[in-house]
């Protein structure tokens, strides 16, 4: 097996280990409220009142780094992620969470960040140290190619460990009666993780997981994964069977600029308001929707490389929403990802869509 093939089975296996992780923390009210942390002022998106982060969070992006690293120890060090892996007890004592070579040492570094709570440190060292296979990945494994190939010592990868964080905290379900599509709660939860050239700044393998797509008997989650691989003349997909929308639907925040919502609806495109930059992304690639736009610049480079990707395999992309309305070269208007770019947000906004026809229309209309 050619390793781009190899790392693509890498990352849908550790996705899964995560949304394993993410649903575990989330089970438990107790539990619940023992794992959330408020951001510092620093860390907060400026979107939101309040922004939290994680013990989730930060072990599920510090057990990918872990895992993409045991099995290509040259990518440890391109593994980059929305959050710091600092957290701090009830007591005052700041611990730097990592994994261990064991569950046993695992535990004992998570019961320092828990007060000693030694059964919620176990539990989660387990999920940590769980071997997952491609058999436990929600996705149809005979598809996944065995013959891709990149150059392995030119990529970094973005990761977002739990995107709609607020969403993951509050739960909750608002669904669209017309479209079906969820406009907040568990299902705009995502796992993202996405590989990009740094020679180019292009994204070339990315996966989205969902923890929370179905539920069975009223308690137990389900999740989907989504995969998607473009390198040049090679593309393939784990989406094959998408939706036909033909109700010109694009996705926005719920802070977009009215002027924006103005001219959408004038252009007859109708225009829901859904949380989740990766859940959103995914809706365009799976059929749901046209577009996603965003005039604003309250996404980074974590929330959109891997969705990016999948939107690369299927014709699609995400450019640059101020630079593209401005006249910009379209080739100069895509989104790129840099290993060395201290600047992560994407400042101009972003415009997602599979088919370039959608981008063309929703150009013309600014």
């Amino acid at each position: 097996m050619k390793d781009a093939s190899r790392l693509l089975r890498v990352l849908l296996r550790v996705s899964e280990k995560a949304a394993n992780i993410a649903r575990v923390c989330r089970q438990d009210k107790a539990l619940f409220a023992l794992l959330v942390q408020e951001k510092s002022a620093d860390e907060k998106n400026p979107r939101f009142f309040q922004d939290f982060k994680t013990l989730a969070d930060v072990l599920i992006q510090e057990t990918i780094r872990h895992d993409i690293g045991l099995e290509f120890p040259e990518l440890t060090g391109a593994v980059r992620g929305e959050e710091n892996n600092v957290f701090s007890n009830t007591l005052g004592e700041t611990i730097t969470v990592k994994i261990c070579s064991s569950l046993q040492k695992t535990a004992e570094l998570l019961k320092k960040v828990l007060d000693d709570d030694e059964t919620v440190a176990e539990l989660l060292s387990k999920e940590v140290h769980r071997d997952i296979e491609m058999s436990d990945v929600p996705v149809d494994s005979t598809n996944v190619p065995m013959d891709f190939e990149v150059d392995i010592s030119d990529l970094g990868i973005w990761i977002d460990p739990i995107d709609s964080t607020a969403d993951y905290i509050n739960g909750g379900e608002v669904i669209d009666d017309t479209t079906g599509l969820h406009l907040s709660g568990l299902r705009c939860v995502t796992v993202l993780i996405g590989a990009y050239f740094k020679s180019s700044g292009l994204p070339v393998m990315g996966v989205v997981n969902q923890p929370f797509f179905t539920q069975e008997n009223g308690t137990e989650w389900k999740g989907t994964c989504y995969w998607g691989f473009s390198n040049g003349s090679s593309s393939c997909c784990s989406i094959h069977n998408e939706e036909d929308n033909k109700n010109k639907i694009v996705l926005i925040s719920r802070s977009e600029n009215p002027s924006i919502k103005s001219k959408l609806s004038e252009a007859q495109f109708q225009i829901i308001e859904a949380a989740g930059a990766g859940y959103k992304l995914i809706s365009v690639a799976s059929g749901k929707a046209d577009a996603y736009l965003l005039s604003k610049n309250s996404t980074y480079r974590w929330d959109l490389c891997g969705p990016h990707s999948i939107l690369l395999s299927q014709g699609g992309g995400i450019v640059d929403f101020e630079k593209s309305t401005s006249g910009v070269d379209y080739c100069d208007a895509i989104i790129r990802y840099s290993h060395v770019d201290t600047k992560v947000c994407n400042e101009g906004g972003l415009i997602a869509f599979k088919k370039k026809k959608t981008l063309d229309d929703l150009l013309n209309i600014f």
